[in-house]
């Protein structure tokens, strides 16, 4: 893959098209890879027909054959995504491995698998990238941080940025910083999912009903993401502009800030950091 190609004309292979393999699927199809060129496959024939219908793709199944499917998938594929659970990579790699040519393109979402553990598993293979999605990438808003292997060509970079661009904002990221990566944007929907949750049960305990809460909290969640995003204004100067001296949102982030919020939040982002480095570790 000496340059890159139009994504028109490739075939992807996900293996593995569960939540996040298949929402990065999704992500691939709506970079313009055609439904007859994204090839899916889970481990039954039934999982992965379900999959593909609903995410507009093909079934490795139905396009392969049921001898061998995961074999020819990597014989024909001129990228393959690795979106199984990680702890099957001991057993999936030594089938896909043989199979894979020189010049495709392994794109990894296992957690906990590094660029050095990859390359062993395949045999050396040299075009890897490790990428690391959030689940918003499945409505397009997400963020992925690419780790390129040290021998991938900036032909196998832009490819890869390239399948995730359309939905997400695309971060290079040395590989060592890829724990920081999760506890900033790979668990971080989680974090913000609870502090949604926290403050539409206290909007229904002032009230309201837990529709009326859930769009009231839900809608300035939005409108404050997208205020910062599209403005570029610092969340400091926009949370100065809405804070009135001795009003009530001053006195609600007093509160906020004598019940320790920043420390929370650095403590459950250091903790999801540890995590994956002891992942990583195993």
């Amino acid at each position: 893959m000496r340059a890159m190609a139009n994504l028109t004309d490739l075939t992807v292979t996900v293996i593995g098209a569960g939540n996040m393999g298949g929402a990065v699927a999704r992500a691939i199809r709506k970079a313009g890879v055609g439904a007859d060129r994204l090839v899916l496959l889970n481990s039954g024939a039934t999982s992965t027909r379900e999959a593909a219908r609903e995410i507009g793709a093909t079934s490795a199944f139905e396009r392969f054959g049921s001898d061998d499917t995961l074999a020819a998938a990597a014989r024909e594929s001129d990228v393959i995504v690795l979106g199984f659970k990680p702890y099957h990579l001991d057993d999936m790699a030594p089938a896909i491995a043989p199979h894979v040519r020189k010049d495709a393109l392994i794109v990894s979402l296992l957690a906990g698998a590094s660029l050095a553990t990859l390359g062993d598993a395949f045999d050396g293979h040299t075009a890897l990238v490790r990428a690391m999605p959030n689940t918003p990438i499945a409505v397009g808003r997400g963020v992925v941080g690419l780790m390129p292997a040290d021998h991938a060509s900036e032909a196998e970079r832009a490819l890869a940025h390239a399948l995730f661009a359309q939905s997400a904002t695309v971060v290079d990221i040395p590989e060592h910083q890829v724990h920081g990566v999760i506890g900033a944007a790979g668990s971080a929907s989680a974090y913000f999912f609870l502090i949604v949750e926290a403050m539409i049960d206290e909007a229904v305990a002032q009230g309201f009903t837990r529709a009326v809460a859930t769009d009231l909290v839900v809608g300035t969640m939005l409108g404050s993401a997208t205020l910062l995003h599209e403005t570029g204004e610092t969340p400091t100067s926009a949370r100065y502009a809405v804070t009135s001296p001795g009003g009530a949102t001053a006195q609600a982030i007093a509160a906020l800030e004598e019940g320790g919020i920043r420390a929370l939040m650095a403590r459950g982002m250091r903790a999801a950091a540890q995590a994956s480095r002891k992942m990583e570790e195993r």
